[in-house]
Parts: structure tokens; C-alpha cells; sequence
């Protein structure tokens, strides 16, 4: 993984997913009212980057209340990107974290067809996904098994695997 310098892109923990050309995500994370993180990808999302994608966005998960993915920059959206989304849910839920995804065209193209009843919590703005992350109930995180062990002490809300 390489840093990312570009002015294109926030300052703040961005970088690239793969190097090489046509599979590439750009990813950057900011925080909305310190408890609410946004990551934002640009590029594509496919089967090279879908995990790659996923682990970013869990990776900052911790101290926040909510999640925005910003994904209206992507040119590209494969189905890979769907389980990375649908990971992405079950690790807030677990967490009690509330999130919201933010689907630009390749986003929508593959949510009507894997995500018809429109179950995954979507808007097509930032501000429209901040209003669902507030309207979500706060839950307390799920007891996991790692929960108290050694290698998670702070339980499901550390991070999830």
C-alpha cells in the first residue's frame, strides 16, 4: 500500500489500494463532528481491492458513534464491493455503530440488482447519510467471543474481525 500525497485528496489517511492501473482505489478518512467517520474512495472497487477496502473502513472504527462510506466518486463497483458493504454492516452492528453508504451511479447500478428491498442504509448526499447515522439507534456493542480476552480487551467495539 502506497501513501498518497496528491492534492486531489484529504491530507488526512489516504492512500492507494493497488498500484496498478484500472484497480485502484483511493481512500481517505476525515471525521464529522469528531465522532463520525467518513471514509471516501475514489476509483474502482472490484474482486483485486474489495478486502483491502473493508479493512481500511474497519480500521477506523474505533472511538467513533457512527460510519458515512462515501462511495459516490467510484467509476467502477463490483459485486465483490457489495460483501465488503454488507461486512462492513455486520461489523457496526456488532459494534453498535450506526452507518451509511453513499452510492453514487456505479454503487446504485449494484445495489438495485443485490440489494433490492433496499435493506443496506443508502443516501446521495453526506448530509443525507449523517441524517440516517443520527436517526439510527445508539446500541450498546454485541458480547463477543473475544470479548475480555487478552488479545481484545475492549471487547466488540475494538474492532471487528
Amino acid at each position: 500500500m502506497n501513501a498518497l500525497s496528491t492534492s486531489s485528496m484529504p491530507p488526512v489517511g489516504g492512500f492507494i489500494s493497488q498500484p496498478w492501473e484500472r484497480h485502484t482505489a483511493r481512500l481517505a478518512n476525515r471525521r464529522l463532528r469528531s465522532s463520525v467517520a467518513v471514509i471516501t474512495a475514489h476509483g474502482h472497487i472490484d474482486a483485486s481491492n474489495a478486502d483491502t477496502v473493508t479493512e481500511y473502513t474497519l480500521g477506523h472504527l474505533m472511538r467513533c458513534r457512527g460510519l458515512i462510506l462515501d462511495l459516490c466518486g467510484l467509476d467502477f463497483f463490483g459485486t465483490e464491493g457489495f460483501s465488503a458493504l454488507h461486512r462492513v454492516s455486520v461489523c457496526c452492528a456488532r459494534a453498535g455503530i450506526a452507518w451509511a453508504v453513499v452510492s453514487g451511479e456505479a454503487v446504485c447500478r449494484v445495489l438495485r440488482i443485490v440489494d433490492p428491498q433496499g435493506l443496506l442504509p443508502a443516501a446521495s448526499t453526506v448530509e443525507a447519510a449523517m441524517a440516517i447515522v443520527k436517526d439510527q439507534p445508539h446500541r450498546p456493542p454485541r458480547p463477543s467471543r473475544a470479548a475480555g480476552t487478552t488479545n481484545n480487551p475492549r471487547g466488540a467495539n475494538a474492532r471487528c474481525a
